[in-house]
């Protein structure tokens, strides 16, 4: 699959729904809140997803099965490992 202004427009009739969380939201609001302020004719959530999922493909471009799964769970396990910095560690004795 091409670059995303490759593709034809007129295949992209499909409407997916997607569930973020309250922090990612706000982040991707924000960002198309940027991008329209600047002008940027597609500032969309739409958008931003196309372009996340445009630098996916990149990212896991000539991996193997196995990579590609490695590749997940780091991404996971560092967005965890994230949400417990600045919290209260469980005293040890």
């Amino acid at each position: 699959m091409g670059p995303p202004e490759l593709l034809d427009h007129r295949r992209r009739r499909r409407i997916h729904s997607i569930n973020f969380d309250e922090h990612d939201g706000e982040w991707i609001d924000g960002l198309v809140a940027l991008l329209a302020e600047t002008g940027y004719q597609k500032a969309g959530r739409s958008e931003v997803v196309r372009i996340a999922l445009f630098g996916l493909r990149e990212a896991l471009a000539g991996r193997t099965p196995m990579e590609i799964v490695r590749f997940f769970l780091d991404r996971d396990s560092e967005r965890l490992m994230a949400a417990f910095e600045g919290t209260p560690k469980l005293p040890f004795s």
